[in-house]
């Protein structure tokens, strides 16, 4: 493994605050950059260094390479464009990565950007939570040049256990996209479903058990559900991060004009559960809005 070149991170939220800490663990050496300081400070403690602004990590990492792991759309492109973003001062050849889950037609724009001044940009979202990213058995969704995915397969190695080349630029982000729609909507039938039962006199435990295994079965009954079984509503991702994603995939359908009516009806639920103040409870949490309801 080559830990000569410093690696730039950006974003140490519940997300890139365990990626960054496998790729630390793993030999890299990372120069971290967070909007919230304090929050770097464990990757600090584990020896990365930081950076002020993301102009000065790319000072720091030239001809490197950027993972990008922040929270909405908005922020990675003040992250990549702003006054003091990643293309003020990153050096041609250099490598960004976007490891969120982000906008299809910015992640065209910002690849374009980039492509401009001789900088390459890979999407690779993910998928597997905050227990995924903890174990460093991430799915990862890459669109983009082949050759670049390459040069980053090390790193996604260590991050998760398994990279798929979906296609070119942007799409990764399809990709997730579709992982989120599947998401939002298996969240919702789990809880519905476990309420149903447990409002007529089932063990919602019990019940989850007999589904195992069965046709019904899915990761999201096996984690979430279990969360639900216990009401442990403690964030690996929060609420209102489902709703931005459910958001994106519904904006992106009406830019093409297609019709998603389930889509629809889940991003309504989602929305309905931010606004009664429960956007920071973890995405198990829909259980609690689906009581509140009845």
């Amino acid at each position: 493994m080559n830990t000569l070149a410093p690696v730039g991170f950006i974003g140490a939220g519940l997300m890139g605050q365990a990626m960054a800490s496998q790729l630390i663990k793993a030999g890299f050496s990372l120069c971290i950059h967070s909007r919230t300081a304090h929050k770097a400070e464990p990757l600090i403690t584990l020896g990365a260094s930081y950076a002020h602004s993301p102009a000065e990590l790319a000072q720091q990492v030239q001809g490197g390479i950027v993972i990008v792991c922040v929270t909405d759309s908005l922020a990675l492109e003040q992250v990549i464009t702003g006054p003091q973003g990643l293309l003020t001062r990153l050096a041609k050849d250099s490598l960004i990565i976007d490891m969120g889950t982000s906008r299809y037609d910015l992640t065209i724009t910002l690849a374009q950007q980039a492509q401009h001044q001789h900088i390459h940009y890979i999407d690779a979202p993910v998928s597997g939570g905050q227990i995924g990213a903890q174990q460093g058995s991430l799915s990862i969704m890459a669109g983009g040049n082949a050759s670049q995915i390459q040069r980053a397969q090390a790193m996604f190695d260590v991050m998760g256990h398994k990279t798929t080349h979906v296609g070119d630029v942007g799409c990764g982000q399809l990709a997730k996209a579709a992982n989120q729609m599947i998401v939002g909507a298996t969240l919702n039938i789990v809880a519905e479903a476990l309420f149903l039962a447990q409002q007529n006199g089932a063990d919602p435990a019990k019940v989850r058990d007999a589904l195992s295994g069965g046709f019904a079965d899915s990761k999201i009954l096996q984690v979430h559900g279990q969360r639900m079984v216990e009401q442990s509503y403690t964030p690996g991702a929060r609420a209102t991060t489902q709703l931005k994603d459910l958001q994106q995939a519904q904006d992106l359908a009406q830019q093409n004009n297609l019709k998603l009516p389930l889509n629809e009806t889940c991003l309504n639920q989602w929305q309905g559960m931010v606004k009664a103040g429960l956007g920071d409870l973890d995405q198990a949490g829909i259980l609690a809005w689906v009581e509140r309801n009845n």
